[in-house]
């Protein structure tokens, strides 16, 4: 005799927001803090550590403000 099946479970119900209207409004807040604080790591590396510009200590940080500030640009013009 064949071991028996198991139980299917019903699915829940997906919430697509599980964190609601707070985590939509306090992103742009949280992206524009890391956009200063990459930009202002990477002028530090350049102007107090002497870094070259081409160095990664500079253009990592650098390029991580790019990044976060292009996501604080689709924060805002997202559509909802």
């Amino acid at each position: 005799m064949p071991p028996p099946l198991p139980r299917t479970r019903s699915r829940l119900p997906f919430d697509p927001a599980p964190f609601g209207r707070a985590a939509r409004n306090g992103a742009p807040l949280v992206y524009g803090v890391l956009v200063v604080a990459c930009l202002g790591v990477a002028a530090y590396m350049k102007l107090i550590m002497q870094m070259p510009l081409m160095s990664g200590y500079v253009i990592a940080p650098a390029i991580g403000a790019l990044w976060f500030a292009l996501r604080l640009f689709m924060s805002w013009a997202a559509k909802d």
